[in-house]
């Protein structure tokens, strides 16, 4: 199957069915715990809903794992949560790990498909409703912290949902920083010396000293997302420039966005051009050299 934005109404009903199952899952449980002896058809029932579960997560984690992948910088700080996700994936399919070590421990279970719910609904929510990319993670982190409140045994439940996601909400701005920006990413960015007709001239790993550089990163975004990006310019890891830059999302090559610096290569070095959302989540990440040709 070709996995494209336009089919994220499909993730969403997964994650609908997957909360359904599990909240069921944990009713059972819950019935269970307050008789001596279980019916006979608990077991069959308790199986069936546990496989459905999975079943479910398996196909939301690995629908949405390629556009995680590919929104990654695998040399910043958001690999480890991707790294997480694609953990959990491989969770889902080798049966000792979840039907023997997950799904048999309602915490554990918990945590699981909170994290499930959190990385379909990163992907969900811009793509549905064009979200701009700090409030998508925020409304997908409440949303996500939310569900997970109700599968916890309370009498107030609208307190602890609304708790939940107020939690929910809160880490995922916190810890923006740390979370791939799913769905931008950079499409084919350089480093150039000139933009000609939103075009670069040249692609450079290295520079002479004085040039003036470009950076060239056109940002793939759904269609209907608008956000600020930043261009930071720095050397030999100072920063020396910021750029704010505009974005609407929809073109299939990328939203072409770029900026210019003089004086980052006004001494040798290595300069790097970290582009990120307002919000501070790592859109990508380019460098080259300055220096002796």
């Amino acid at each position: 199957m070709v996995r494209r934005y336009d089919q994220a109404r499909r993730v969403a009903w997964l994650l609908a069915g997957i909360w359904l199952a599990f909240g069921a899952m944990v009713w059972l449980r819950r019935f269970v715990r307050h008789r001596e002896v279980a019916p006979k058809w608990v077991s069959g029932m308790s199986f069936a809903l546990a496989w459905i579960a999975q079943s479910m997560s398996q196909e939301i984690l690995f629908f949405v794992l390629p556009f995680w992948i590919r929104s990654t910088t695998w040399t910043s700080v958001n690999a480890p949560f991707t790294v997480l996700l694609i953990v959990l994936a491989g969770a889902t399919v080798f049966d000792p790990v979840y039907q023997g070590k997950i799904a048999p421990r309602t915490h554990w279970l918990l945590v699981h498909k909170a994290l499930v719910a959190f990385a379909g609904l990163a992907f969900v929510v811009p793509a549905l409703l064009g979200a701009h990319t700090i409030a998508a993670l925020a409304i997908a982190g409440g949303l996500a912290g939310m569900a997970t409140t109700f599968a916890i045994p309370t009498q107030r439940k609208v307190n602890l949902a609304l708790l939940g996601a107020f939690v929910g909400a809160s880490m995922a701005v916190i810890f923006c920083g740390w979370i791939a920006p799913v769905p931008l990413r950079v499409e084919k960015g350089v480093i150039t010396s000139g933009v000609r007709d939103r075009l670069p001239v040249d692609s450079l790993s290295r520079s002479p000293i004085g040039r003036e550089l470009w950076a060239w990163t056109p940002v793939f975004a759904p269609s209907g997302l608008n956000d600020t990006l930043v261009h930071a310019w720095s050397r030999d890891g100072r920063e020396l420039a910021r750029v704010p830059l505009v974005l609407h999302g929809g073109r299939k090559e990328g939203f072409r966005t770029w900026s210019s610096s003089r004086g980052v290569a006004s001494q040798a070095g290595k300069v790097r051009v970290d582009v990120s959302t307002s919000g501070g989540q790592l859109v990508g990440r380019m460098t080259v050299s300055v220096g002796p040709l």
